[in-house]
């Protein structure tokens, strides 16, 4: 481990407890060919008499010298530097040969004795030979002038950490045969700290799990309790209780959560004699310092054990914390655990549109975990943000609890735009429903409200079906202005879809692809596949794909549409019927008319009051005709097989048989043969002769 440390006179292993510097000054000592002289400290108040002859003695038993004793008596120890240091520095520059000298504990050291010594020791040494140290704490302060020329080299707890090769060998020595994979999230959890990774192979040995073993008091957690903090003076470990509930120290912080105005000296101090708190790098609030995580654990579990009323406060102040610095996550994360329900409440609900609003319902979901289903109905924000969460993670049984709990809930009466914005989404209540309380919405609430965006679209929708095509295109266009200026691309995607739709409707292909590419683009950027309620995206992109002849693409984003429709279950009820009518027309252009079948079927079984509509109707029985000519051409005796209804649709794309073939993943001589059987059982000779056939026939969209 310290083979490949650049030599120097003072050689200093500065690390906390449990980084194996002792052995590793064994180790090293042992493959040293010098003679090695052993200085054991205790932790006393030392007379520095007895402390020189132990040196003295350690040199004369290496054989390095052979005088006498020079302090026979005792001398004054007052005077100790001025008449004793002297002869230490002659006698130890007098050694016979270059040597290793090794003081170990140099944390337990009392007063300036010491300090001198190993100053004088240092100075002295004869060329060639080297100081070893291992300390808990700070360089001892007499060494600075050999420190500031570059005869000291630091070793710190960046290498004594165990490496994966380290830690396995270590595993292999105690007969814990890991795998790979969970070596590595050992690691990762104790950052390579050679004591934990130790404990945790003994524990493992006698059946325990996890990374803090407490088994018959030889587990991590007592190895912290005695080693480090039992070490700390008292004020220091009630300090480092209270702020080890945050993730990132630095004064402010820490002097809002002890109470205290000397945060700043006391880091610094910290971590300077104790590297399991190290500096983190400069904020505008200063130096922030991190805190090992496994120390961090235990404190705030000593805490917690100690004091719950003080734990619970310390996370309250720290979530203030927090979120003054801008990192939600965590001030949700000790806003859960201080149990103030009116302030999680609070945050969640206020910043659950920033990751809604990119497909993130993951984040949320994340955020209310742990939270008993008690505390999360019992708050409206809780319950509006667990139900967002539930209808674009697909989770309709969660989703409709979570919005009968929202009604239900006594608190928030602000929230009573939102829940009636809830209500218009999840759709139960019929589009007239949808046009009054997204109207409302519209306009009641604040122009940078994000959930406007929402409202917008859902209008649009309404003011569609309900045949009102022109105005639902202005709130679509509203939408989509408003969702791009405030960064909310799922309403975005949504809002391009309808404009697409409507391009389509009014014949406007060039346009409607143009949306399309558009809300795709929008969509990639935001996980929109991953969010149920997108499903209109992907059943507009189908059919405009279709309209282009790319065949490909419009069965791809028919199978994605067709997969968040389910999803969505009976919320939206108008899209589960206006998407399954959008994909049966879909899959009849694609020649799949039993697939359209089916579609169809389950368009009509999802239609109810709540779908009620002149348009859902026009375009049910439009679709239905289509599919009734479809199968009377298909079941004459020349009718066409599935087969060749799939290869007429690629001939509009001007594609060779070559490359159709390759579009269906058959060979080439299959595409040419079906194609010749169309054209022979159409009654033409030619391919234009044949997609004029079809198109006659509605085998194909018009031209």
């Amino acid at each position: 481990m310290l083979d490949g440390v650049a030599p120097a006179t003072v050689l200093c292993l500065q690390a906390p407890g449990g980084y194996g510097k002792t052995t590793a000054l064994a180790q090293w000592a042992a493959h040293d060919p010098r003679p090695v002289v052993w200085l054991r400290v205790r932790r006393v108040a030392a007379d520095p008499y007895r402390l020189t002859r132990s040196l003295v003695g350690a040199l004369k038993d290496a054989g390095l010298t052979h005088d006498a004793d020079p302090w026979p008596g005792r001398g004054d120890p007052a005077s100790w530097h001025l008449d004793t240091l002297p002869v230490v520095e002659a006698l130890v520059s007098s050694a016979e040969e270059p040597f290793v000298a090794v003081i170990d504990g140099v944390e337990d050291m009392s007063g300036s004795p010491w300090e001198w010594l190993v100053e004088s020791l240092a100075s002295s040494l004869p060329r060639g030979s080297t100081l070893a140290m291992g300390t808990r704490d700070a360089l001892p302060a007499t060494l600075w002038r050999l420190h500031a020329g570059g005869e000291v080299r630091v070793v710190g707890p960046e290498v004594l950490a165990f490496d994966e090769l380290e830690a396995a060998q270590l595993m292999a020595l105690l007969g814990v045969r890991w795998p790979r994979d969970r070596l590595e999230r050992l690691l990762r959890r104790t950052e390579g700290w050679p004591v934990a990774v130790y404990l945790t192979g003994l524990a493992a040995l006698n059946g325990h799990q996890g990374v803090r073993p407490a088994a018959d008091g030889a587990g991590l957690d007592e190895y912290l309790r005695t080693e480090i903090v039992g070490r700390l003076p008292p004020d220091d470990a009630r300090f480092l209780r209270r702020a080890s509930v945050l993730a990132s120290l630095d004064a402010p912080a820490c002097d809002a959560l002890t109470g205290a105005p000397d945060s700043s000296a006391r880091l610094h101090r910290l971590s300077a004699v104790n590297h399991l708190l190290a500096p983190q790098g400069e904020s505008h609030d200063g130096q922030r310092f991190r805190m090992q995580p496994l120390l961090a654990r235990f404190l705030e579990d000593d805490l917690r054990e100690r004091d719950p009323v003080a734990w619970r406060t310390a996370h309250s102040t720290a979530c203030r914390v927090e979120e003054r610095r801008g990192d939600i996550d965590r001030a949700v994360h000790h806003a859960r655990l201080s149990g103030d329900d009116a302030r999680l409440s609070e945050l969640v609900w206020s910043h659950a549109v920033e990751p809604l609003g990119h497909g993130r319902w993951d984040v949320v979901a994340r955020w209310l975990e742990g939270v008993d289903p008690g505390r999360l109905h019992s708050r409206r924000g809780l319950a509006l943000s667990a139900a967002w969460a539930a209808i674009q993670a697909g989770d309709v049984p969660r989703a409709n609890r979570a919005a009968v709990a929202a009604a239900a809930a006594a608190d928030g009466e602000a929230l009573r735009p939102y829940l009636d914005l809830l209500r218009a989404a999840i759709g139960g209540e019929g589009l007239e429903h949808i046009e009054a309380a997204t109207r409302k919405f519209v306009t009641t609430m604040p122009t940078d409200d994000r959930w406007k965006t929402l409202a917008y679209y859902l209008l649009g929708v309404a003011l569609v079906l309900r045949d009102r095509p022109d105005e639902g295109v202005e709130a679509f266009e509203a939408g989509r202005r408003r969702a791009e200026a405030l960064d909310v691309p799922v309403v975005r995607a949504l809002c391009l879809a309808g404009l697409a739709d409507a391009a389509l409707l009014w014949g406007e292909q060039h346009r409607a692809l143009s949306y399309v590419r558009t809300a795709r683009a929008v969509a990639s950027s935001c996980r929109l596949d991953a969010v149920a309620a997108s499903a209109p995206v992907f059943a507009t992109s189908a059919v405009a794909y279709l309209a282009e002849g790319r065949h490909g693409d419009a069965r791809r984003e028919a199978s994605r549409a067709l997969r968040h429709i389910a999803l969505m279950g009976d919320t939206a009820p108008w899209h589960a019927v206006v998407g399954r009518l959008a994909l049966a027309r879909v899959n009849l252009g694609l020649g799949d008319p039993e697939r359209a079948r089916v579609l169809l079927e389950e368009a009509g079984d999802a239609r109810g009051p709540a779908t009620a509509s002149p348009v859902i109707d026009r375009m049910y029985a439009e679709t239905q005709e289509h599919l009734s000519r479809l199968t009377t051409h298909l079941t004459g005796a020349s009718s066409l097989t599935t087969a060749e209804v799939r290869v007429l649709q690629y001939l509009p794309t001007h594609l060779s048989f070559p490359q159709i073939a390759a579009e269906l993943v058959v060979s080439r001589h299959t595409v040419k043969t079906q194609a010749m059987s169309a054209y022979r059982k159409l009654g033409v000779h030619t391919r234009t002769q044949a997609i004029e056939r079809a198109r006659h026939a509605g085998l194909l969209p018009p031209g």
